[in-house]
């Protein structure tokens, strides 16, 4: 027995009255407190006042009933021992020590897979908060990527190019839209090929901008 077991003590109730057939009530009471005892504080000592106090009996009634009680034990290293008590004990013991071995495996396994799923969690995280590179197609609603005109080589959606060429013109558009890289997100953005066409774009589309809620941003995010 390598640990104080639980409070709860296994009693087989068919053994239990096989064995004590020939006991008194009064020895009943007696004996079921003296291996209640024995199971939560381990084997009692071979002395009457500690056995009389155990079994709530007094000194001399003790002394009547020693007898007969004693048979169910042996008295050895100056204990009583009891051959089924020490039996359910270890089989406590082994399944207890087996018990904490599946928890502290549950445990580590439990504990791996959070870190596994943390660390997903905190990479699904950072794709989704870090900026993304500029596209260089254009996602239609049926989902199939395709240049935004005709034509034109500006990356964008359709709709942002005609807005900068009822603006500014076709020939503005080429010179310096369509040499743009776009971005949806985390924001809608134009990239300009250069930091003078970037410039150019600021000064002169600004109406544009504003209006189609844009950002220009000095290179791709």
């Amino acid at each position: 027995m390598s640990a104080k077991p639980d409070t709860w003590m296994p009693l087989v109730i068919g053994d239990y009255l096989k064995d004590t057939s020939r006991l008194t009530t009064e020895q009943h009471g007696a004996y079921l407190l003296l291996i209640m005892a024995y199971w939560t504080d381990g084997p009692p000592p071979d002395e009457d006042d500690e056995l009389a106090s155990i079994t709530r009996l007094g000194a001399r009634e003790w002394k009547r009933q020693r007898a007969k009680l004693v048979r169910f034990f042996r008295v050895e290293d100056g204990v009583w021992r009891h051959k089924r008590v020490d039996q359910e004990l270890d089989r406590w013991a082994e399944k207890k020590a087996q018990y904490i071995a599946r928890a502290a495996a549950g445990g580590r396994a439990k504990a791996a897979k959070s870190t596994r799923g943390g660390a997903s969690s905190m990479l699904e995280e950072a794709k989704t908060l870090a900026p993304q590179p500029a596209s260089r197609e254009v996602r239609t609603p049926n989902g199939v990527h395709t240049l935004s005109d005709e034509g034109s080589s500006f990356l964008g959606p359709s709709e942002v190019r005609q807005a900068f060429v009822a603006e500014l013109g076709e020939a503005w558009c080429r010179s310096y839209l369509d040499h743009c890289g776009w971005q949806d997100v985390p924001e809608r953005a134009l990239i300009p090929a250069t930091a003078t066409a970037g410039r150019k774009i600021v000064n002169e589309a600004r109406p544009v901008l504003k209006k189609l809620s844009l950002s220009v941003l000095e290179r791709a995010a």
